[in-house]
């Protein structure tokens, strides 16, 4: 009776946990029919909670205005409070998009342990809510077993795509998918080309890379078939004539122009990177869901795999899975993208999925640590100049000045993420449009413990 009784509590004390007690909820959220409020915890709020300020009876009038600032509205997920008013901080870029925020994408920028994945994740699981959002993550951290969203895919039900290189039999995503139109695919083709050789293409590889594109299309067709990187290796390597203008190019003139871009083909097809690009895409990847997660920890982020997979699973999902005229408002976030966007070829990819995102209603976030002032090439800075939204926790004071002067912050941003007695974890300078706010982020219990990055140091209870 004793071990019955004790057993029975063991079960309850599991369920009242901060991740049993909330399974269930999470379950009819993912469902749609959840009536479960994930912020409960700023609800019990009664009072405005203002930071205490310091002052002589002269300033005090200047300083404590009896009529604060406008706040960005009631409409969205609550992030958590504004520091010094203490007032709720609402955000959502689809609701705010317009006379207030020229565009819905977002800068995520801060060193590690500062609180930008608890922050994307948090974000994710409130939107849910709403039965017309849908995101898809490119988690590019973890380590290398799983990625930082496993928790959340976990407790979601939801089964992380993982990306493997050099798996043969794992899951593959073609470059050359019939869902990416024909001259995107010339673009994807070059930018994985010149990221898997270091270098950027000529006018000749690019004049022999565009013709035996054209030929892979056509013998794949004739074979009644999808056109892989292998078509392309193969009209490469046994190239026939071309005319460019009035002028043929013989065979083996050919055969010279493509010698650059066929080795880093094969080199993409039969090397430590192949398996996941070079064959018709995976069937069984699903995009119906509202949260679909690609799992790319085991990727080596200082080899070239992780920006080429980013780019070309960027410019497929633009193409798979949204659709246009459904109503559903989507997000893709991007993890460790300053290594992504810093190429040129893939910047320039990028570039094409913001200019689509108010008219497809797409939301681009781009998580980063930090921008290295001497590696802003204009195509980086273009995408950096199209995130209306910047989020940026603490800095170290070299870090702050590169990112003010990078993203034209005013003099008193670059000296408050600088400052460690205010930007505590947690703590981040939102620029939204035209308005700059301190925010603290707020997290439940529940959100703490699926949200954790730190269990390898602190253990699994933390």
């Amino acid at each position: 009776m004793t071990a019955h009784m004790g057993r029975k509590r063991q079960h309850r004390s599991r369920q009242r946990g901060p991740l049993g007690r909330c399974r269930k909820a999470v379950e009819e959220l993912r469902l749609g029919t959840a009536k479960w409020n994930p912020f409960r915890e700023l609800a019990s709020q009664r009072e405005t909670a203002r930071t205490g300020i310091q002052t002589s009876t002269v300033q005090a009038a200047g300083v404590y205005l009896p009529v604060a600032a406008p706040t960005l509205g009631s409409s969205g997920v609550v992030i958590g409070t504004e520091l010094h008013s203490g007032r709720a901080f609402i955000y959502d870029p689809f609701i705010l998009y317009g006379d207030r925020l020229p565009a819905g994408h977002v800068l995520l920028l801060g060193r590690s342990g500062r609180g930008k994945s608890s922050c994307a994740k948090t974000y994710v699981m409130r939107q849910l809510a709403f039965r017309d959002r849908a995101f898809a993550v490119l988690d590019a951290q973890g380590d290398g077993e799983r990625g930082e969203w496993d928790d959340i895919a976990s407790e979601l039900g939801i089964t992380p795509v993982r990306i493997t290189p050099g798996v043969k039999d794992g899951v593959r995503v073609n470059p050359l998918d019939a869902s990416i139109p024909d001259e995107l695919q010339l673009m994807l083709l070059r930018a994985i080309v010149e990221l898997s050789r270091g270098t950027d293409l000529g006018t000749d590889e690019r004049f022999a890379l565009k013709v035996a594109l054209e030929r892979g299309r056509a013998a794949a067709a004739a074979a009644g078939r999808v056109p892989v990187l292998s078509d392309v290796l193969a009209a490469l390597t046994a190239p026939l004539p071309a005319q460019l203008g009035e002028r043929e190019i013989d065979a083996m003139e050919m055969l010279a122009w493509g010698e650059g871009p066929a080795l880093a083909l094969d080199e993409l097809i039969d090397g430590p990177l192949g398996g996941s690009f070079d064959g018709e895409t995976s069937t069984d990847i699903d995009l119906e869901g509202r949260l679909v997660i690609f799992d790319l920890s085991s990727v080596d982020r200082s080899s070239a795999a992780l920006p080429i997979l980013m780019a070309i699973l960027s410019v497929w999902l633009r193409w798979s899975w949204i659709t246009p005229g459904d109503g559903v408002r989507r997000t893709l976030i991007v993890e460790e993208a300053w290594d992504i966007i810093r190429h040129t070829s893939v910047a320039d990819l990028f570039l094409e999925l913001l200019k689509y995102g108010r008219r497809l209603g797409l939301s681009l976030w781009f998580v980063m640590h930090h921008i290295s002032d001497s590696d802003v090439s204009p195509a980086a800075k273009a995408i950096l100049k199209l995130t209306d939204t910047r989020v940026i926790y603490g800095l170290n004071r070299d870090e702050a000045e590169e990112t003010a002067k990078a993203l034209q912050l005013p003099d008193w941003a670059t000296a408050t993420i600088s400052d460690p007695a205010i930007m505590r974890p947690g703590t981040a300078l939102w620029a939204v449009g035209a308005r700059s706010m301190l925010v603290q982020h707020k997290r439940t219990s529940y959100e703490v413990a699926v949200t954790n990055t730190n269990k390898g140091m602190q253990g699994e209870a933390a």
